[in-house]
């Protein structure tokens, strides 16, 4: 199969694109007056407790919920536990709309922005999605948040939702429905990866600081150092087979 010469990269947002524990780290930091390691454990709980909750939700033992719900909640929790001033709740809350960029994101974004259709794809709300587009600078063509489809990653239809939107982002309002596509899932994270495959996806890997690492048996179409040698790997035919 033959594709478009401009093929879609859809772009995970926590972790590969922003820095998320470190930032968090930060602003627990300054808003609660931790020291660097009470603000790390606290986090560390935040974040494993959100993702109980999503995973609750996609294997249906709660209704869905944004992400900026699940952060409330949570800290409201810790809160209550003594973990964090009840005062810090509501700034932390949206915490999320602030995180870093790593280093090369906002300059790598830029540059596979110029060559190839760019779609965020992330567990976080569309708020959120907003404000990082805006106050870190990411310019994605487009974004699809886990509050469009009304589960989180890494269920099914967050991934199909994802190679639809691809497809139109290809071919906008075409009466005879989308072009034919494999969207390229770009991640830091091994198990998101996986489930892009499993949803017909090509999958990148670019390693981060607290990523998930790929296990032996991954079979990754692509690995990049960062976006930099991703673009240039992308532009130069990789994986050549489908991306040409």
């Amino acid at each position: 199969m033959t594709l478009s010469p401009r093929p879609v990269l859809v772009l995970d947002v926590l972790g590969t694109l922003v820095d998320q524990a470190g930032s968090l780290v930060s602003q627990v930091h300054e808003a609660a007056g931790l020291d660097a390691d009470a603000a790390r454990d606290v986090v560390a709980t935040w974040l494993g407790r959100v993702a109980d909750r999503e995973r609750a939700v996609v294997e249906g033992r709660r209704a869905f919920a944004p992400s900026g719900v699940l952060d409330r909640e949570v800290l409201a929790g810790l809160a209550a536990e003594g973990a964090l001033p009840a005062s810090v709740v509501d700034r932390l809350a949206t915490a999320a709309e602030r995180l870093r960029p790593w280093p090369d994101s906002v300059a790598g974004v830029a540059a596979l922005a110029r060559d190839f259709t760019v779609l965020g794809l992330s567990n976080a709300d569309r708020r959120t999605l907003a404000a990082l587009r805006a106050g870190a600078g990411l310019r994605w063509h487009g974004a699809l948040s886990a509050q469009d489809v009304g589960t989180y990653k890494p269920a099914p239809g967050i991934y199909a939702a994802a190679v639809a939107a691809a497809g139109e982002a290809l071919a906008p309002g075409r009466a005879d429905g989308p072009v034919a596509v494999e969207p390229v899932m770009v991640a830091a994270h091994a198990w998101d990866l996986r489930a892009a495959a499993a949803a017909g996806m090509r999958t990148a890997y670019v390693p981060r600081p607290q990523g998930d690492d790929p296990r032996a048996d991954d079979a990754f179409d692509l690995h990049a150092v960062d976006l930099a040698d991703l673009h240039d790997r992308l532009l130069a035919g990789e994986p050549s087979a489908r991306l040409s």
